[in-house]
C-alpha cells in the first residue's frame, strides 16, 4: 500500500497557535546543599561524550533541553525550592568537569544555582498554555547565548500580574551531566518533589557518578569492559566505510533534518507490536533496516547504536551519562517482516550489553582495523530511541482497527530544518511513538544525500509499518511495499563490506599522492581497487602510499583506501592504460605496521 502524498512544510511553515513573547525578568537565585563533595575520575559513560563534545562542541546533543513538568498552581518560589531539592538530591546536577589528562569530575556540596525568569505577554495564560509555552521555553534555551556553558540551566515562564504563577519550566543540562534517561528520572523527581514538598529533604543518596567511576575501576568491571571491546573488534572489521550515498554524489558542508509525523504509522506499529510482542522501537528500527537494506544494496546491515546501559538495579534511577555507543549486526534478508522485529530486537539488546567500554581502547582497537581495512569508521548511532514505549497499550493493540490505519495516512506530514553538521551520512531517531509516530532523519551532508532522498527513505518506512498493519508482510512481498530500487552505478563495486565507487577511490589517491601520477582499476590480476602510483620522493613503497591515502580519508567520506598498491618508477602518458605502466618497483598492500606520514 502507497500512503499519499504528504504536506512538506519548510520552518517556516508553523502550525498556527498562540503567539508567545518571552521577556525577561531578574532572575531567581537558588541555594543549594547537598550531602558530600568529592572529586575523582570521570565515568566511562562522561570519558565518551566528553571526547565528542571536545572535538564537536556545537553539537546538537552537547546540551539537553528539556520540559519539567509544574502543575497548574506552582510559584517562581515553589518551582526554585524543588530545583534547590533536585540539586542536593543528584550529585550530577552539582558537577563541573575539569579538563586535563585524565580529565576529572568535581562535585560542590553547596552552591547558588539560577533561575531565569521570563514574563509571557500580556493575556490569559493558564495550564493549558503550558505546551506551547515550554516549547517556546526549549527554543529559548537552545538560541540564547550562554558564553560560561553553565552545566545546568533552568528557565521559567510566569504569567504576568499573576503574582508569579508559573505557567511552565524548562531546563538545558550538559550532556556530560545526564542522558535521555536521566531526564525522564529528573521529570518524574521533579514533578514528584514539586507536588509533595514534605518530600524535597533528601535521604541517603542513591547510586551516583563518582560511585559509578568507583566501581568501573574494579577487576570485575574492566574485565567486563574488556569483553565489550571484543565484540567491538568483530563489528569493526564487518562494518561499512559510508551505510548511504547516492552514485556521483559531493560533500556540500550542509546538513538537515526531515520529521515524519505519522498517525498511521503509530496505529501500525501498536498493531505489529501487540502480534510480535516485539518492542515498538525495534519494530521501527526494523522498517528501517529493511528500507537501507533495499536501497543500498546490503543484506546485512552493520551499524552504530546507542545503548543506555541501565541493565543493573543499581543504574535503574541512575542520573548520569551512561549511554554508550554499540554496535549491531542486521540480517535483513531471509525473514518476513514479524521474524524480523523479533529478531532486530533481541540482537539490539544482545549488542546493548557490550556498550560500556574504555573509549581509549575503542579507539586503539578501531585505528588498527581502520587501518588493516583502508576505511575510518563513524560512531555516530543510526538509530537514536528517545521515545517513550507504552506497554500497557501494546498488549492489546491498543483498540486499532487495522482499517483505520489507512485512513489515517491522509494526516501523514514531512517538516524539514537545517541540522548542524553530524559526522554520519544518515541517522534516524524515534522521538515519539504512542499516538503519533514522529521519526526524523538526518543527512550529514546533503551533497551526499538529498533532503527528497531523506523525505523517500522516511515515506518507504511509514509504508512497510502500515503494510504491516494487518499482518505479517512476506520477504518476497517486501520491495514492492517499499517502492524504491536499489542504488545502482555501473562503477559501482563491493569490497570489503563497502559499496563504493572506483572513481571516488581515484579522487582519494591522486589528492594522497599529488603531484605524482596515479590511477585505480577496479581490478587487476587477483586483487580488486588496485592502485598504479609513480614513485616520488615521499612515496616509494606500498606502505608509504597507504599510509597517505589514510591520511586524506577525512576528505573523501565515500571512499575507502584500495586493497592493493602497485609502485612503478614513472607514470604512463594514459594512466587508465594498464598495459602503458611500466614494470613495477614494489607491489603489495601497504599494510603492516603504521608508517608516519610526511
Amino acid at each position: 500500500m502507497v500512503s499519499p502524498v504528504p504536506a512538506i512544510e519548510n520552518p517556516g511553515n508553523t502550525r498556527r497557535r498562540r503567539r508567545v513573547q518571552l521577556s525577561s525578568l531578574p532572575p531567581v537565585p537558588v541555594e543549594f546543599s547537598g550531602e558530600r563533595a568529592g572529586e575523582g575520575p570521570l565515568t566511562l559513560g562522561q570519558l565518551d561524550v566528553y571526547q565528542w563534545m571536545s572535538l564537536i562542541p556545537d553539537h546538537p546533543y552537547a546540551v539537553l533541553c528539556f520540559e519539567l513538568p509544574v502543575p497548574a498552581e506552582a510559584t517562581v518560589g515553589e518551582v526554585a525550592g524543588t530545583v534547590a531539592a533536585l540539586i542536593a538530591r543528584h550529585e550530577s546536577l552539582r558537577t563541573r568537569y575539569v579538563a586535563g589528562e585524565p580529565p576529572r569530575q568535581q562535585v560542590a556540596a553547596s552552591g547558588v544555582q539560577v533561575v531565569e525568569v521570563c514574563s509571557l505577554g500580556e493575556g490569559q495564560w493558564g495550564p493549558a498554555d503550558r505546551p506551547v509555552v515550554a516549547d517556546a521555553l526549549v527554543r529559548w534555551l537552545r538560541e540564547s547565548p550562554d558564553p560560561v556553558r553553565r552545566p545546568v540551566r533552568v528557565v521559567v515562564a510566569v504569567a504576568p500580574g499573576g503574582g508569579g504563577r508559573v505557567i511552565a519550566c524548562a531546563a538545558g543540562l550538559t550532556h556530560l551531566a545526564v542522558d535521555h534517561a536521566a531526564i525522564e528520572i529528573l521529570k518524574r523527581d521533579f514533578a514528584g518533589l514539586l507536588g509533595d514538598p514534605g518530600r524535597r529533604p533528601a535521604g541517603k543518596p542513591g547510586h551516583q557518578p563518582l560511585d559509578q567511576a568507583e566501581l568501573e575501576a574494579t577487576p570485575a568491571e574492566q574485565r567486563r569492559g574488556e569483553t565489550a571491546l571484543e565484540h567491538l573488534g568483530g563489528q569493526f572489521r564487518r562494518a561499512p566505510r559510508c551505510l548511504y550515498a547516492l552514485p556521483g554524489a559531493r560533500p556540500s558542508g550542509e546538513s538537515l533534518a526531515v520529521e515524519l509525523s505519522s498517525v498511521a504509522a503509530a496505529m501500525a506499529v501498536r498493531l505489529v507490536a501487540a502480534r510480535t510482542r516485539a518492542s515498538q522501537s525495534s519494530i521501527v528500527l526494523a522498517a528501517i533496516c529493511t528500507v537501507l537494506a533495499r536501497r543500498a544494496g546490503y543484506p546485512e546491515l552493520v551499524f552504530p547504536l546507542v545503548s543506555s546501559n541501565r541493565f543493573e538495579r543499581h543504574l535503574v534511577s541512575y542520573v548520569g551519562a551512561l549511554s554508550q555507543g554499540c554496535m549491531v549486526t542486521i540480517t535483513v534478508t531471509g525473514w518476513s517482516f514479524d521474524e524480523l522485529a523479533g529478531r532486530t530486537w533481541a540482537t539490539v539488546l544482545n549488542a546493548s550489553r557490550h556498550a560500556r567500554y574504555d573509549i581509549a581502547g575503542r579507539d586503539a582497537l578501531h585505528d588498527l582495523i581502520a587501518h588493516e581495512r583502508g576505511l575510518r569508521l563513524n560512531f555516530e548511532p543510526l538509530f537514536n530511541n528517545l521515545a517513550n514505549e507504552s506497554w500497557s497499550r501494546i498488549i492489546e493493540g491498543g483498540g486499532v482497527r487495522p482499517e483505520a490505519v489507512s485512513l489515517a495516512l491522509a494526516g501523514t506530514r514531512l517538516r524539514w530544518r537545517p541540522m548542524p553538521g553530524i559526522g554520519s551520512p544518515v541517522r534516524f531517531t524515534l522521538a515519539q511513538v504512542d499516538g503519533c509516530l514522529r521519526l526524523e532523519g538526518w543527512s550529514g551532508d546533503t551533497g551526499l544525500l538529498p533532503r527528497g532522498e531523506v523525505e523517500g527513505l522516511l515515506l518507504a518506512v511509514e509504508r512497510v509499518l502500515v503494510a504491516a498493519a494487518g499482518g505479517d508482510v512476506a520477504e518476497s512481498r517486501m520491495a514492492g511495499v517499499i517502492g524504491l530500487e536499489p542504488i545502482g552505478g555501473a562503477d559501482r563495486v563491493l569490497v570489503d563490506c563497502c559499496w563504493v565507487e572506483v572513481a571516488d577511490v581515484r579522487r582519494l589517491v591522486a589528492e594522497a599522492v599529488a603531484p605524482g601520477v596515479a590511477w585505480v582499476f577496479a581490478s587487476a590480476g587477483e586483487h580488486s581497487l588496485v592502485a598504479y602510483v609513480a614513485a616520488s620522493a615521499t612515496v616509494r613503497t606500498p606502505r608509504q602510499a597507504h599510509a597517505r591515502c589514510m591520511a586524506a580519508l577525512a576528505d573523501h567520506p565515500t571512499a575507502i583506501t584500495p586493497r592493493y598498491y602497485v609502485i612503478c618508477p614513472a607514470g604512463p602518458a594514459d594512466p587508465a592504460d594498464p598495459a602503458a605502466w611500466p614494470a613495477p618497483l614494489a607491489a603489495g598492500t601497504g599494510r603492516g605496521a603504521k608508517p608516519a606520514v610526511h
